[in-house]
């Protein structure tokens, strides 16, 4: 299994040879608040057997959810809460609303591609994603 955090390495760095730096930057952007969104808020999206694997004691001291959980696990629930609220409270306008649902809707199509996630999430979440596009 790959975890969040790895999966999120993996994709920046292919993204970083792919894209012109401007647009590789905004995708960083992206990512990183999104990541800061799940440290914040983790617990809000997991289920009681995800809770439990965080709090297990491990060698790995000050793990959290980017080291347990896999992408399948990121929620519509949690995009929907990011894209709605977070990203306006931290100062992105409408357009980076539209920066960031584009870049969350390529992270997903790439690890489908990679097999990191199924089928079942990537439809689940590419529906929320959509909207968003949409709109801004």
């Amino acid at each position: 299994m790959i975890t969040i955090n790895e999966a999120f390495r993996k994709f920046l760095s292919e993204q970083e040879a792919s894209l012109k730096p401007d647009a590789f930057l905004d995708c960083e952007d992206v990512i990183l608040l999104y990541e800061e969104f799940l440290e914040l808020n983790a617990e809000d999206y997991l289920s009681e057997e995800d809770k439990a694997l965080c709090a297990t004691p491990s060698e790995l001291e000050n793990r959290n959810y980017f080291d347990v959980c896999s992408p399948e696990q990121i929620s519509s629930e949690g995009i929907h809460d990011f894209l709605d609220d977070y990203v306006i409270e931290v100062g992105g306008g409408k357009k980076f609303v539209g920066t960031a649902a584009r870049v969350l809707q390529s992270f997903f199509e790439w690890a489908l591609e990679k097999g990191y996630i199924e089928e079942k999430a990537f439809e689940a979440n590419r529906e929320i994603l959509a909207r968003y596009k949409k709109r801004h």
